[in-house]
């Protein structure tokens, strides 16, 4: 069960026997959803052997959480469902950043895993996706939850029930329509030290599926090491007793220019327009956005609002009518 699944079975023991009807607690966290990428292609190529593959990732995912106070729940197949949970003397704060870390942490151990190597050069998958590297999506929210233990006594898990936990992996699947490999919800983002804050982008306001409130959505442009043609040593130690809070940030600091991402800040001021979209100069902000893409001719958020524009834009690039400051994220 893990460490988390288990202090959630141990709560619902009574005489020594599972108790299927103990109420569950609500908990504050941190919830985190990834999944890997192009995975129908890797079952297909790989048959059994992908879950040889599978259970490489979950290695390296699991490691990066718990070290940075975290704690692995479930996994699903090709995804994973995870959680950071304030406690003892570790703030709201430092608990984000840990988060927020775990994912930076894992993507950079992936690019120089040599077992994930040898199952990305595999001749057919390279013929179905060439250039493929094994890659995962990533949703962070912070909220609410039942903790609690599930099932019969045939059957038990220990998980989390919550809208919050739903919103992480909605997070996650929407990194494919932005292009990036992690979306953090305005709520997580909130909760982040300030000097975090700002090496994050904002990349859309939307409202999701079963919610009217309008939420932000931010990236962190995640490095690579310089075998992936970033600027990260191949060689770094992420681990906290290498790397110090401050460090980690510096080594780990955004692939994007500190000028990209001021270009990109003024085309989102336009584009949103203020907290009720009044202010709104979409002819500007493309204008900034297509700087963008001068500058990063594959940015992914770039690309997408761009698209957004294009298609929601009434006359020469006039947001539409009654334009709020933000749009219902669909699905792709």
């Amino acid at each position: 069960f893990g460490e988390a699944g288990a202090q959630i079975i141990g709560s619902s023991l009574k005489d020594n026997k599972l108790d299927v009807d103990a109420a569950g607690k609500i908990v504050h966290a941190f919830f985190g959803f990834c999944d890997i990428r192009n995975f129908t292609d890797l079952t297909e190529v790989l048959q059994e052997d992908v879950v040889r593959l599978v259970n490489n990732v979950g290695e390296i995912v699991h490691d990066a959480v718990i070290l940075n106070s975290g704690a692995p729940n479930k996994n699903i197949g090709d995804a994973f469902l995870l959680v950071w949970k304030p406690k003892g003397g570790d703030g709201v704060k430092r608990v984000a950043e840990s988060a927020l870390r775990s994912y930076l942490t894992i993507i950079l151990e992936m690019q120089r895993d040599e077992g994930l190597k040898v199952w990305a050069s595999k001749q057919g998958i390279q013929e179905r996706i060439p250039g493929y590297r094994v890659k995962l999506g990533f949703g962070l929210h912070y909220g609410w939850a039942v903790e609690c233990a599930i099932g019969s006594h045939h059957k038990i898990d220990a998980s989390y029930l919550s809208p919050h936990v739903n919103l992480a992996s909605r997070l996650e699947a929407a990194t494919k329509q932005f292009g990036v490999p992690i979306l953090i919800s305005g709520e997580c983002h909130l909760l982040l030290p300030h000097s975090v804050k700002l090496l994050c982008r904002i990349v859309d306001r939307v409202t999701v599926k079963g919610s009217n409130t309008p939420m932000c959505l931010f990236t962190y442009d995640a490095p690579s090491l310089l075998c992936c043609h970033g600027h990260v040593p191949d060689e770094v130690d992420t681990s906290l007793d290498a790397l110090s809070t401050e460090d980690f940030w510096e080594v780990a600091k955004p692939e994007t220019s500190d000028n990209f991402r001021t270009t990109w800040a003024k085309a989102m001021v336009h584009y949103l327009g203020g907290t009720t979209g009044q202010t709104a100069n979409w002819k500007l902000a493309r204008m900034y956005f297509d700087r963008c893409l001068d500058m990063r001719p594959n940015d992914g958020p770039t690309k997408a609002i761009l698209e957004v524009i294009s298609s929601m834009s009434v006359g020469d690039s006039m947001p539409p009518p009654g334009w709020p400051g933000y749009r219902m994220l669909t699905d792709k």
